[in-house]
C-alpha cells in the first residue's frame, strides 16, 4: 500500500511539474534577409511536438519585387540543454518573381510569373522566458535564374 501511494505521490508531482513549464508552440516573426529573400518578411511557425523538434512555417515578403514572395518550409530545433538556446536547420521554398530573382524580360511569357527558390538554413535561436525570440541564420539559396552562397537571415518574433 506504501508502494502505491508514493507511486501515485511521485506521478501527480511530477505532472504538475512538467505542466508549470509548458513550451510555447507558435511563433510569430519578422525577418530580414533569410527564406523571405526581400527586404523583410512575416513569418508564421508551428512546432508539432510538446518540446522544441520539428516546426512547420509560412510567411510572404511583401517587398521583393513586383509582387509578394511566399514562404513555406520546415524546421527542426535542437535544444542546447537550457530549453532557451537552439541550433536550428531547415529548408524552405520560396515562390519569388521571376524578374527579380534574375530572369530576363524577353524570357518572361504570360504563364506563371513565380519561379522557386530552395533554400536550406542553419543557425542560431534563442527564447526568452518573457516570450521573446530572436535568431541569427544562414540561409543560402538555390533557383533556375540566381544562387546566392551567403545570404543571412535575422529574426525578432514573439512566442505563444
Amino acid at each position: 500500500m506504501r508502494k502505491l501511494l508514493f507511486f501515485a505521490l511521485t506521478v501527480s508531482i511530477t505532472t504538475q511539474l512538467t505542466a508549470q513549464q509548458s513550451f510555447k508552440k507558435t511563433t510569430l516573426y519578422g525577418e530580414i534577409g533569410g527564406n523571405g529573400l526581400g527586404i523583410l518578411s512575416v513569418n508564421y511557425e508551428r512546432q508539432i511536438g510538446a518540446k522544441p523538434g520539428l516546426g512547420l512555417f509560412v510567411g510572404i515578403s511583401p517587398l521583393s519585387g513586383n509582387k509578394p514572395s511566399i514562404v513555406s518550409g520546415v524546421k527542426y530545433l535542437i535544444d542546447f540543454g537550457n530549453h532557451k538556446s537552439f541550433f536550428e536547420a531547415g529548408f524552405g521554398i520560396t515562390l519569388s518573381d521571376r524578374e527579380y530573382m534574375g530572369a530576363k524580360r524577353n524570357n518572361l511569357t504570360n504563364e506563371n510569373p513565380y519561379t522557386p527558390a530552395y533554400i536550406p538554413s542553419v543557425g542560431y535561436r534563442h527564447h526568452t522566458k518573457y516570450g521573446l525570440m530572436w535568431r541569427v541564420n544562414y540561409t543560402p539559396f538555390i533557383s533556375k535564374y540566381n544562387n546566392a552562397a551567403f545570404y543571412p537571415g535575422i529574426s525578432v518574433g514573439w512566442r505563444f
